[in-house]
């Protein structure tokens, strides 16, 4: 028998999908889409990191401005509390963004792995069909054949063994 032959009721059985790959080889994203996004993401930190700075200089400087005599201890202890809310927020929204990312990996994830599962699950049930078919072939082939042959095979062995028996007999021979 041929592979094809072979496989041909479980691919009819399973609408043909029980023997293909995987059901989609696709990269999430494009390597344009990968490259735009890692450029965007590039100039954004920049820009926060410009703002940031220029913010720090403000702040440092703004003391000055004011005509205050502020030592720089204070300076630096007021600008650390801003930097620390600032950082809190950022890290709060950060943590927001992986949530939603986590989400949707998940939901990426259960899209398609349930139906990798569900074809594998019709495969293994194609697979055991097979199996009782088999276990079915096998008893009757052993009742509607061998039991047979091997009752005429006793019986004729019976049957030589009393000749042989009524040869031994023969004047003449042994």
């Amino acid at each position: 028998m041929t592979k094809s032959a072979l496989t041909e009721p479980l691919a009819k059985s399973t609408g043909g999908r029980a023997l293909e790959g995987p059901i989609s080889t696709k990269p999430l994203l494009s390597k344009r889409a990968r490259v735009t996004t890692t450029i965007v993401s590039a100039i954004v930190l920049l820009v926060v990191v410009a703002v940031l700075v220029g913010l720090g200089y403000l702040m440092y400087t703004s003391y000055d401005r004011a005509g205050d005599a502020v030592p720089g201890t204070v300076r630096l202890r007021d600008m650390s509390f801003i930097v620390l809310a600032v950082e809190t927020m950022v890290v709060m929204i950060l943590l927001l963004i992986i949530t939603v990312l986590l989400a949707v990996i998940i939901v990426m994830a259960y899209d398609r792995v349930i139906p990798i599962l569900e074809q594998i699950n019709r495969a293994v049930g194609e697979a055991a069909d097979t199996v009782q078919n088999v276990r079915g072939t096998t008893a009757f082939i052993g009742e509607k054949v061998v039991n047979p042959v091997i009752e005429v095979s006793s019986y004729a062995s019976g049957v030589r063994r009393v000749l042989k028996g009524i040869l031994d007999l023969w004047p003449g021979r042994k």
